[in-house]
């Protein structure tokens, strides 16, 4: 079916069969995520150190808004963290908290979700731990970025804010 050829009453069939990724890859990395942001905002100690606690996370990205394409797509989770007290603070620390994150997703990542993948490309973003999530035929995938942030605003100001969805539990995770 070719798209000049599709008459206005068949776009919406169109572009869910022909444009958007499909919806078993789509419910199984929406799984993940919502499973990895669980796992996040769970996660327990460091050695020697309180571990930062999550105060939201932010979903962004082709994903995130809806407006995936067939074959690849992206999200970005911003991870608003407590241990950051201002933004000197979060370029210091980044690296470090960004090896936590690895080890977390590694860790996790132990029990993986049936019929995806995970492999980490060359880190290019300095501010980002970078994964992407594959399908098993490897007709989909998914680059994924996890950005740990400092909450400028304030923690109460997050929870009414408009920026974006939140990620409580991986029931209310959604694409």
């Amino acid at each position: 079916m070719d798209l000049y050829r599709t008459p206005a009453s068949a776009l919406d069939r169109f572009v869910a069969t022909k444009l958007q990724p499909r919806k078993e890859f789509t419910e199984k990395a929406r799984r993940a995520l919502g499973a990895l942001a669980a796992a996040l905002r769970e996660r327990r100690g460091r050695p020697g150190a309180a571990a930062p606690r999550v105060l939201k996370i932010v979903k962004g990205g082709s994903s995130g808004r809806g407006t995936a394409l067939k074959g690849g797509c992206d999200s970005e989770l911003v991870i608003f963290l407590d241990c950051f007290k201002s933004y000197v603070d979060q370029r210091a620390r980044r690296a470090e908290i960004l090896s936590e994150m690895r080890a977390l997703l590694e860790s996790w990542w132990q029990n993986p979700v049936p019929g995806l993948s995970l492999n980490f490309p060359e880190q290019s973003v300095p501010g980002a731990l970078q994964f992407r999530l594959t399908s098993i035929d490897l007709e989909d995938w998914m680059d994924v970025s996890l950005v740990p942030a400092f909450d400028v605003l304030g923690e109460g100001f997050l929870d009414c804010s408009r920026i974006g969805g939140s990620l409580g539990t991986t029931q209310d995770f959604q694409f």
